[in-house]
C-alpha cells in the first residue's frame, strides 16, 4: 500500500469556504471514483494555521494514475470548482508526498489506535515528521522499529502509522502519526517516556557515533466532520 499525504496552503479567507466544498461535494465524489480516504484534518497547533491536511491509501502508482485522471476529467468537478472560484481560488499551493508503511506500521497491520469512534469523543492527531541526519535514516527507523513502538505502547500511546517517503518530501524523513484524547494527556505521557531509563539506554547507545535525528516538526491536527479517522 502506497500513502499520499496532501498539504493545502489556503489562500486568505477561504478555508470554510473549502471545507464546505470538501464536505459537501469532493469526498462523495472520491468515494464513487474508490478512493481510500483515511483522514482529513485542520491544524490546531504547528507551523501554519491556513492548511487543510490529509491522506489516501493506494494499492499502486498504477491506480492513484488512473483514478485521478478521471475524477480530474469529471465535468461535475469542473462545474463545483467554477462556482467555488468565481471570486478567485480557495487554495494558493498544494504540497504532496507519496509514502510507504514501515515493516512496524500500526495502521498496515490492523492494529486500531482506538475503540470505534461512534464510542468516545474525536482524538487530536499529532503528526511527526523526523529529519534524520545525513545518511542515518536507517538508524533512526530502526530505533522506532526496534524500541520506541514497544516503549510508546508500553506507556499508553495511541499509534496510528509510521512511513517513508518514496516520492515528495525527502528521503532521509521519517513521519508518523499519534492520536490523543487532549493536549494534557500528551504532555503527560511524553514527559514519562522522556524520563524512561530505558529510553536513555538506547538513545546513548544508538548515537554513540553522534546525533541521529537533525529536526522534529510536529503539528497537532483535528480531524473535521468527515474524515475517516476521528
Amino acid at each position: 500500500m502506497l500513502y499520499e499525504l496532501r498539504r493545502y496552503d489556503v489562500a486568505a479567507g477561504k478555508l470554510p469556504a473549502l471545507i464546505d466544498r470538501f464536505g459537501s461535494f469532493t469526498v462523495h465524489k472520491w468515494k464513487e471514483y474508490g478512493f481510500r480516504l483515511i483522514g482529513f484534518w485542520t491544524p490546531l497547533l504547528g507551523e501554519k494555521s491556513n492548511q487543510v491536511v490529509y491522506m489516501w491509501a493506494w494499492e499502486s502508482y498504477e491506480e492513484r494514475t488512473k483514478k485521478n485522471a478521471v475524477w480530474r476529467a469529471d465535468p461535475a468537478r469542473a462545474k463545483k470548482w467554477a462556482e467555488t472560484e468565481k471570486d478567485g481560488p480557495l487554495v494558493n499551493r498544494v504540497f504532496n508526498q507519496l509514502m510507504e508503511p514501515t515493516s512496524y506500521s500500526q495502521l498496515d497491520k490492523g492494529e486500531a489506535y482506538g475503540p470505534d469512534a461512534s464510542t468516545r469523543d474525536p482524538y487530536l492527531f499529532e503528526l511527526r515528521e523526523y529529519q534524520a541526519m545525513p545518511q542515518k535514516i536507517t538508524n533512526v527507523s530502526d530505533r522506532f522499529g526496534g524500541f520506541t513502538c514497544q516503549a510508546f505502547k508500553k506507556h499508553g500511546f495511541r499509534q496510528v502509522g509510521y512511513w517513508l517517503n518514496r516520492v515528495g518530501g525527502n528521503d532521509q524523513q521519517l513521519v508518523y502519526m499519534l492520536a490523543w484524547e487532549s493536549l494534557n494527556e500528551r504532555v503527560t505521557k511524553f514527559d514519562t517516556f522522556s524520563k524512561d531509563p530505558d529510553r536513555a539506554r538506547v538513545f546513548a547507545e544508538s548515537e554513540k557515533n553522534g546525533p541521529i535525528v537533525e529536526q522534529v516538526t510536529t503539528t497537532i491536527l483535528r480531524p473535521t466532520a468527515f474524515s475517516p479517522m476521528k
